[in-house]
């Protein structure tokens, strides 16, 4: 037997390569479960910022992040986006940071009208529901800018209507009513980079604004949440799926069964909904199913090498 057990230490490591990339294909490519899960509190108050805001006004988002953080970045944005569209909110989106964020946007919300279509739910359309106002270069120039008048600031964009024909962006039905940044219902910032610093210091003094940030940026931005210039935070991979395990369960909301899955002990009266409909599980669920199971693999391997040199040694041991 401790031989059988000295042999582990044996095992190829390209043996245990394979195994990973298996298991981690398999399951980054067919398998979706919504493993049980504890949200952050800085995430539930995303959460119910998304939901609790004003219906009738729109959201505006600043979108700053590519493909080279897609990873968690892009899952924050179409869960954050699946959450307007369910809810029937309107939104703008653009970006202060890069050249290619506004098509990387673009790209994201166009998998998530397929996913509507596939579901019979209504398709959100450019000017009628959304806003895509492109790239604004110079981060601080562009959001001192919104912070003084957005009606200077946009006035010169153009976009087209349902017709295909130009038109000034404060003409589209989104923008009905809104002649200042404080008209929006919530400013919400998807980013990589320094371009969220600069939003909360130019801007969230004026309008309620959440961040979803990247896993490092994520130690960084929480005095922003704790000092309540952010109303919410999602941070990296763990965010994403926070974010949309309460879009399937709510806050403090029951279930048919009356179980209420996610609870948030520090405000029991708060009690957000679940959203209404379209996909709620993505590349969050995904993930972090992965991240499991790519965790569990290492420990076990970590296990089988200690169990095996402990086998070794006895071995020599009674050999002398």
């Amino acid at each position: 037997m401790w031989k059988l057990l000295a042999d582990a230490q044996k095992i190829k490591r390209e043996y245990l390569f394979l195994v990973l990339i298996g298991c981690l294909s398999f399951t980054l490519i067919g398998l979706k479960m919504a493993l049980p899960q504890i949200p952050e509190p800085n995430s539930m108050d995303l959460y119910a910022t998304i939901m609790n805001s004003d219906p009738e006004k729109p959201v505006f988002i600043q979108t700053d992040w590519t493909n080279s953080t897609r990873g968690e970045s892009r899952g924050h944005f179409q869960g954050l986006v699946r959450s307007l569209m369910a809810t029937n909110r309107k939104f703008v989106f653009y970006s202060v940071a890069d050249p290619q964020a506004p098509q990387v946007a673009r790209d994201a919300i166009r998998a998530i009208n397929e996913e509507r279509r596939a579901q019979n739910l209504r398709e959100y359309k450019p000017w009628e529901d959304y806003l895509d106002l492109g790239l604004f270069p110079n981060a601080e120039n562009s959001l001192n800018s919104f912070s003084n008048s957005i009606k200077a600031a946009w006035g010169s964009r153009r976009v087209k209507d349902t017709e295909g024909k130009e038109r000034p962006v404060f003409d589209s039905p989104v923008l009905k009513g809104v002649t200042k940044i404080e008209d929006c219902g919530a400013y919400y910032v998807v980013s990589a980079s320094n371009s969220i610093d600069i939003a909360v210091e130019r801007l969230s003094n004026k309008v309620n604004m959440g961040g979803l940030v990247t896993g490092v940026m994520g130690p960084g931005m929480l005095p922003f949440y704790r000092s309540g210039q952010l109303k919410g935070l999602t941070i990296g991979l763990v965010g994403v799926y926070d974010l949309e395990y309460m879009m399937t369960h709510g806050i403090n909301h029951p279930n048919e069964a009356g179980k209420v899955e996610v609870k948030y002990l520090a405000k029991p009266d708060l009690v957000v909904p679940p959203v209404p409909e379209g996909t709620t599980l993505g590349q969050g669920a995904t993930n972090n199913l992965a991240l499991h199971i790519a965790l569990t693999l290492m420990i076990l391997a970590i296990v089988l090498g200690n169990i095996g040199m402990v086998a070794k040694k006895k071995l020599e041991g009674g050999k002398k």
